[in-house]
């Protein structure tokens, strides 16, 4: 189950990608926006250029992967999108937004990645910076692991 950003967050997020994304002389035309505007939606929680050009087919547009990917290139280099390399291997992205930070909770048995925010390990994390005397500008968390049914907590709550 993909978990969908509030719209607010998706909005805000391409706000800025149209910001920079004009400051950079790059023009946004109706296939750049539509890829843009799928990434907001759908790219809170680390997805890859299948799944962007899935979504674009579903809602009937005729997004190509190579424009997904110019997209995603053109994003991560302006600082929109974060992207990590998945355990096969792939490469996937998800949007950059501060009030919308979050951790990753990957189950092992399905290969299922859920995110997750708690405030005590943020508490902690910072606890942790301050004591090693770093000026913290950013952290990841991923936690793996097996969950039983009886242990899922669902997903996280909207930021």
């Amino acid at each position: 189950m993909r978990v969908r950003p509030p719209r607010g967050v998706a909005d805000r997020w391409l706000a800025i990608a149209h910001e920079r994304f004009g400051a950079e002389g790059l023009r946004i035309g109706a296939a750049r926006a539509c890829v843009l505007d799928v990434i907001a939606r759908d790219a809170q929680c680390l997805v890859g250029a299948q799944e962007i050009v899935a979504a674009i087919r579903r809602d009937g547009g005729t997004g190509s992967q190579a424009s997904v990917y110019r997209v995603f290139d053109d994003a991560y280099r302006l600082g929109l999108l974060r992207r990590e390399l998945d355990d096969s291997g792939g490469v996937r992205y998800e949007i950059v937004l501060p009030e919308s930070h979050h951790h990753h909770l990957v189950d092992d048995a399905s290969g299922q990645t859920t995110p997750f925010h708690d405030d005590e390990l943020e508490a902690a994390i910072v606890a942790a910076a301050h004591r090693l005397g770093v000026r913290m500008t950013g952290h990841e968390v991923r936690i793996r692991g097996v969950i039983a049914p009886h242990e899922s907590r669902g997903p996280m709550p909207p930021t």
